[in-house]
């Protein structure tokens, strides 16, 4: 833990406890710090930080106390900062730089990889900071890597948390510390000084003994945490989780609709909804909601066995739950379906199916959308930017309009037993499409990416969002990936990662306002990031 090389008291102010500033009091936040000090009377403080570029305040209570300790963030690594302490007591009297200091921050880690932007507009831009984690790829060590990281619009790093195990969807919660899943079945929640408040873990999971003993881990009844987590309005968390089910008859081919039927350990999602407590409120079972016999290309893949799970197949994947609170329904993205779902929570009963047509059956098929806008001879849409259906698509969410945003991978865009489009030839996009419940109809509305000159290609993860106030969309595309002569490929194991980090107007021609990258493939370094958020502020 670093501490300032300089410090002044200016004035006759006398303090109760002196100010003591520490930098990165947790050992894992090396660009937040903590000012801590007493006052004889209540007082309200004013703290200024400069770093010879840059000015800010930072956020203090308005109400006048004699015991303080505020929280500083907003720093650039390797600068020196100067902070002035300016205090106001409940005469009015203002006792300005009672107290100065200046402190370095550390520079980045040696591991960190270099972050390059492109563009950014400033003005157009939706106003806040960039979150996101940062993984290395599998072929690069991702095993025991992560931090989480914030950057302003200028691009640069200016708050960072070493977590030191691979990190997956980032939220903040209301209290304003931030929540994120972790690839071994973990939800921790995080102070802005990097501080571990709790952990929650999946108490079937094969690795639930890994953390039954550590301070402030509780378990939830669930077989594993993955993919995606939701703080919802009363205070409890909905996350994905699973289950297993055994089939005695189920298809043992994505390629060959002839091939023999097997017996099949079968892994469905299961969103499960529990209290801070870790009591399991409700759980909904998608082998039970959709059709457990209905496979896309993935749904027979080694996914849960990589995860410790022997002989299991990946049948739906889920990786995004929306909790629309207009009327209290999720909207699930569903990847190796090739469909995001609308299910009410209070019954499970399905609402519509978003997604290719192909391989559903009755009572299920009853509930699909119809596209509107398709060229004649082409139900499934082309894509000629009319309509165009989502393959193994990621984060869809409700935009401000109704409307439902998701990320299209585009995996393939196919579904079995058709030709799979070659990873060379395919793409991904932003895309939005909106829904007319009553006459189970869809429109394409709006999209961004491929096909055409901004045709990257991310065969996993990703997100895409609206942003709130300037209406334009954050797009992550966190997923590219290459071999080592720079081509195209779609296998995560082999690859090099690198990442697009995109905001863009939502207008019929989109705008590119802001554009970063982390590509390191000429250093022989895959990098990937799950998804992108824009918070308003770093304090919440």
């Amino acid at each position: 833990m670093d501490t300032v090389f300089e410090e002044t008291n200016q004035t006759r102010f006398q303090f109760s406890r002196a100010p003591k500033l520490v930098v990165n009091p947790s050992g894992a936040a090396p660009l937040a710090a903590e000012l801590s000090f007493q006052t004889p009377v209540p007082v309200c403080a004013e703290i200024a930080i400069d770093d010879g570029a840059r000015s800010w305040t930072v956020p203090t209570p308005s109400e006048p106390d004699t015991r303080h300790s505020h929280i500083l963030l907003g720093m650039r690594p390797d600068q020196i900062h100067s902070i002035k302490l300016t205090l106001l007591d409940s005469l009015g009297d203002v006792h300005a730089g009672v107290w100065r200091a200046n402190f370095q921050t550390d520079p980045l880690p040696d591991d960190f990889p270099d972050l390059k932007l492109s563009i950014s507009d400033a003005a157009s831009m939706e106003p806040g900071f960039t979150f996101f984690g940062i993984r290395k790829s599998q072929r690069s060590g991702a095993r025991g890597y992560g931090v989480i990281v914030a950057l302003d619009a200028e691009g640069e790093v200016v708050w960072l948390c070493n977590t030191g195990h691979t990190v997956g969807e980032i939220k903040r919660l209301k209290n304003g510390n931030l929540i994120y899943l972790t690839f071994d079945n973990r939800a921790i929640e995080l102070d802005m000084l990097g501080n571990r408040i709790c952990q929650w873990f999946a108490a079937g999971a094969h690795n639930a003994g890994d953390f039954e003993a550590a301070d402030g881990s509780i378990p939830v009844a669930a077989e594993a945490f993955h993919h995606d987590i939701q703080e919802l309005e009363n205070g409890n968390f909905v996350v994905l989780g699973i289950e297993r089910r055994t089939y005695s008859d189920y298809p043992s081919s994505e390629t060959d609709a002839a091939a023999p039927r097997a017996e099949a350990l079968v892994v469905g999602d299961v969103i499960v909804e529990f209290q801070r407590n870790g009591e399991v409120v409700a759980n909904w079972r998608m082998l039970d909601i959709l059709d457990p016999q209905r496979i896309g290309y993935g749904s027979l893949s080694d996914y849960w066995v990589n995860k410790g799970i022997p002989g299991s197949m990946d049948w739906s994947h889920l990786n995004s739950v929306f909790l629309d609170t207009d009327d209290d329904s999720f909207i699930v993205s569903a990847r190796h379906q090739d469909a995001v779902i609308k299910i009410r929570r209070d019954s499970g009963e399905i609402v519509w199916i978003l997604g290719n047509h192909d391989g559903w059956r009755a009572p299920w098929s009853d509930q699909l959308l119809a596209p509107e806008g398709a060229p004649d001879g082409a139900p499934d849409g082309a894509p000629d930017g009319t309509f165009e259906w989502q393959y193994h698509q990621h984060h869809a969410t409700i935009t401000s309009r109704g409307s439902i945003l998701l990320f299209d991978n585009g995996n393939h865009r196919a579904h079995p037993f058709d030709a799979k489009r070659p990873p060379a030839e395919n793409y991904s996009r932003a895309v939005e499409f909106a829904v007319d419940e009553a006459a189970k109809a869809v429109q394409q509305v709006w999209s961004y990416g491929g096909p055409g000159p901004e045709a990257y290609y991310c065969p996993f993860i990703c997100g895409a969002e609206e942003m709130p106030n300037s209406g334009n969309v954050l797009a992550c595309f966190g997923g590219l990936m290459s071999d080592d002569n720079g081509a195209v490929i779609d296998d995560t194991r082999t690859g090099l990662g690198w990442v697009r980090i995109a905001e863009v107007t939502r207008e019929d021609e989109p705008r590119l306002v802001f554009e970063l990258f982390i590509d390191e493939r000429h250093k022989g370094k895959g990098w990937d990031v799950y998804r992108a958020h824009r918070l308003p502020a770093l304090y919440g």
